[in-house]
């Protein structure tokens, strides 16, 4: 075997137990702001935060008001706050899921690897 056959098993052997434990939900919600795309991971956060701010804003000037047109208007902007931050939401579990994906896609090529080396 030669020096290069080595490393490359050596590298699959150590690859393997990053592969074999599974993260947990936090890691996997930070792991998101690693790669890419961090910057947009966080600036859908902070637009969500932001949202929620307003969403808030918006409610309580909901219920203070008496006007039935103003309540529909801050209603309005309210629900579209709330719609907005559920986007947002659904957005970033999709982030998550695809790179569940992606990382059980790397688990089978490192398997089919392994077979193939056999």
């Amino acid at each position: 075997m030669t020096n290069i056959d080595e490393r490359i098993q050596k590298a699959l052997a150590d690859d393997a137990d990053d592969f074999n434990t599974l993260p947990n939900i936090f890691e996997e919600l930070f792991a998101t702001f690693k790669g890419q795309s961090k910057s947009l991971h966080i600036l859908t956060v902070l637009l969500s935060v932001v949202a929620m701010g307003f969403w808030i804003w918006t409610s309580i000037e909901f219920f203070k008001t008496d006007i039935v047109a103003d309540k529909l208007e801050w209603g309005a902007i309210s629900l579209f706050c709330l719609i907005f931050i559920s986007f947002m939401k659904v957005w970033f579990w999709l982030t998550m899921q695809s790179n569940r994906v992606i990382r059980e896609v790397k688990r089978l090529e490192l398997l089919h690897a392994k077979e193939l080396e056999s």
